[in-house]
């Protein structure tokens, strides 16, 4: 929303920044996915960071990239998610943050013969998506039957939602901006849950809020 809102109050944009994987397409923090649409929907080129989602697209484990090089033996895992955003419509640069020599070599040698993914490969990236990101989650349906009552003013589907981002993507610094722009617009902190028990009164889906709520504490308000 915010950026249609900037988009509609500045048509002189010539292109936008935005970060894009294939881990983060449908991430309710980050919302690759859907920042591309709009992007797309209105022809505006796009420069792409965290291709390769600081590193972590490089290296998955065993039965995932074994997955990848059944299909590609000769090429590297990083690959994938560098061909994945590179076949999308509407980029303009992507940006992959290297560390090291061989990297550098595998990133050119990527783009040099560039292929696009083969309708079958994007079948593979979701299916491996899918695999990767199937991780317990806080079963919170953001009804937010339970806010209204809290005596300490904790958006607690916020806290569950920046939680579960951090559970499925194993990233650390863009749920706890999120919680933090939770908390800098007035509501309270997990830690200042006083354990009233209102918010599991109320909880069409009988979460123990109180105890995940603890738990959210010690990953966010650290």
């Amino acid at each position: 929303a915010y950026l249609i809102k900037v988009l509609d109050a500045h048509p002189e944009v010539e292109f936008v920044q935005i970060q894009l994987n294939y881990a983060d397409w449908r991430n309710p923090v980050v919302r690759s996915g859907e920042l591309y649409e709009i992007l797309h929907s209105r022809n505006i080129p796009m420069i792409i960071m965290e291709p390769v989602k600081g590193g972590t697209l490089a290296a998955l484990k065993p039965e995932l990239e074994e997955m990848y090089k059944a299909a590609r033996p000769s090429a590297s895992i990083a690959s994938w998610a560098l061909r994945f955003v590179g076949s999308l419509p509407g980029v303009m640069t992507i940006l992959s943050g290297m560390s090291t020599e061989d990297q550098m070599k595998d990133n050119i040698e990527t783009f040099r013969h560039f292929e696009p993914l083969s309708e079958e490969e994007k079948k593979l990236v979701d299916k491996v998506r899918t695999i990767m990101l199937d991780v317990p989650q806080i079963g919170c349906t953001s009804c937010r039957y339970c806010t209204p009552g809290s005596p300490m003013n904790i958006s607690i589907p916020d806290v569950f939602r920046a939680v579960n981002t951090m559970n499925l993507y194993g990233d650390v610094f863009r749920p706890k901006a999120f919680y933090g722009g939770v908390i800098g617009q007035g509501h309270g902190r997990a830690s200042e849950c006083i354990a009233c028990g209102q918010c599991e009164g109320v909880c069409p889906q009988h979460l123990p809020i109180i105890d995940l709520l603890r738990e959210a504490s010690e990953k966010l308000d650290t």
